[in-house]
């Protein structure tokens, strides 16, 4: 069953699809929250979320996607989106997914793209217990970093244009100054269990290397797949089985533990 469904979020209404295993019954499944990347929205690039949810189904298990703030058909406009504004909402869909009858709240994983992997590292941090498993897709990390070297490439001239113009896209003031006053990985630190990390070699938009900062960061509780050069969101057949494949296996092993 693939359900639209409507949260009121922190600033406005969030729209998203909800997945739920067509065999359920009157059995309780675990289930998957799918938080997508910066200025992007609950499908993803090439649907690789719409793809994974029924992925996820297909095994009996549920998910959830919603488009935040300002992104895709949730209500608000992009230069209006903070990073503590998602992570109030990440919070809010954690609690909207726990209290669906359909699923077992004991048996939840958080899933995140890019911003959305900080956000879901970020949301694990802050409450541990409640989440049984952490997937990273070329997560972003410590976000402000990002921003700081886009600044400083601008001002080198190593790329042109505005740091507040993202694919057409207007960033705001608000964003800047609240991603540089938020410690991601200091709060994604307290995250007990384990976590996945994926990372395409081939990725220019994170690099390559912030997924080591995560793997520091988590130790022994963490595995790390590299996939060979792939890009920051595996336009690539070969590169979209695997990222598939090794995170479906993942999930399935911490909801059967």
């Amino acid at each position: 069953m693939e359900k639209y469904v409507e949260l009121k979020g922190s600033k406005g209404i969030l729209r998203g699809m909800l997945h739920i295993p067509n065999d359920v019954k009157n059995k309780k499944c675990p289930g998957v929250i799918l938080y997508h990347g910066f200025s992007g929205d609950r499908r993803e690039p090439g649907y690789m979320f719409v793809r994974f949810s029924r992925l996820l189904a297909s095994q009996g298990i549920a998910s959830v996607r919603f488009d935040f703030y300002g992104s895709g058909e949730s209500d608000g406009s992009f230069e209006d989106m903070t990073f503590s504004g998602e992570a109030e909402d990440a919070s809010l869909i954690l609690d909207y997914f726990k209290s669906c009858v359909e699923i077992d709240e004991t048996k939840i994983i958080l899933l995140g793209l890019s911003m959305g992997g900080s956000l879901a590292g970020y949301i694990a941090g802050q409450r541990s217990s409640e989440v049984n498993g952490l997937v990273l897709w070329s997560a972003a990390g410590e976000m402000r970093l990002i921003i700081d070297s886009r600044e400083k490439q601008l001002q080198t001239g190593e790329i042109t244009g505005n740091v507040m113009d993202i694919d057409g896209l207007l960033l705001g003031e608000d964003f800047i100054n609240d991603i540089r006053s938020v410690k991601i990985l200091e709060t994604t630190a307290g995250y007990k269990e384990k976590v996945l990390i994926v990372h395409g070699t081939g990725d220019t938009v994170v690099p390559v290397a912030v997924s080591d900062v995560y793997l520091d960061l988590f130790g022994s509780r963490a595995k790390r797949v590299l996939i060979d050069n792939a890009d920051h969101t595996f336009r690539g057949i070969p590169w979209i089985d695997e990222l598939f494949k090794v995170s479906l296996s993942f999930i399935k092993t911490r909801i059967n533990k």
